[in-house]
């Protein structure tokens, strides 16, 4: 997660760069966006595998649905243009 929130930091959201203070609230709400992120990849192919969908279809749409909720939560919430000053 490290290392992911910092090459976002400097490529995806390069001109929103976080900085100094902010870069440390944004790494926190990064790991809490993405840990929640996780426990969804689980619950959602838990729950469809016990639907009786194979495991690896299960798993797929775990992962699909967690990869969005982690882009638009981190998006808004740890690189959103209302965050505090960015310096």
């Amino acid at each position: 997660m490290t290392s992911n929130f910092f090459l976002n930091n400097v490529f995806t959201y390069g001109d929103q760069r976080l900085r100094g203070r902010a870069m440390w609230r944004g790494l926190s709400s990064f790991y809490l966006a993405c840990g929640l992120g996780a426990i969804i990849n689980l619950a959602v192919a838990d729950w469809l595998y016990l639907m009786s969908v194979s495991y690896w279809v299960a798993g797929l749409a775990g992962a699909m649905i967690a990869a969005v909720w982690n882009f638009f939560t981190t998006a808004s919430v740890t690189w959103s243009e209302s965050s505090d000053v960015k310096n």
